[in-house]
């Protein structure tokens, strides 16, 4: 039963965080670009902050596809993948609460997905030494 839970779990946190690269992306095109448009904001800086915006949503999306490579490896007993989903994890925590603490409380759901995924890391490597 708990091999099966964190299991699960572990798969969804993976799938929101790589599904989560397209409702990044799609922020640009609903809201910042046209804030930025609206404050005439110079061409060269919207064309940084563009890239810098899509690399990030790549950056999720492979984070999303590693995260479910490792699950997949993981199931089948492989725990020498472990530090893969516990540096993510960690990424997530702390870029998290610093976001949480300078923007606002939207970041927590970074926080909540960082434990959720290191917690279910664990939980799968325990689960399967217990067998």
């Amino acid at each position: 039963m708990p091999r099966k839970f964190f299991s699960g779990l572990f798969l969804i946190v993976s799938l929101v965080v790589g599904v989560g690269a397209f409702g990044h992306a799609s922020q640009w095109w609903r809201h910042v670009a046209p804030a930025l448009s609206a404050l005439g904001a110079d061409p060269k800086f919207t064309s940084l902050l563009f890239s810098i915006w899509l690399f990030v949503s790549g950056c999720m999306l492979s984070f999303g596809v590693i995260l479910v490579w490792v699950w997949l490896r993981m199931r089948k007993g492989d725990q020498s993948l472990l530090m893969i989903p516990m540096l993510i994890g960690a990424f997530y925590l702390v870029a998290g609460v610093l976001s949480c603490i300078w923007v606002g409380p939207f970041f927590a759901l970074f926080v909540v997905l960082g434990f959720l995924l290191c917690l279910s890391a664990l939980g799968m490597r325990r689960a399967q030494t217990a067998r």
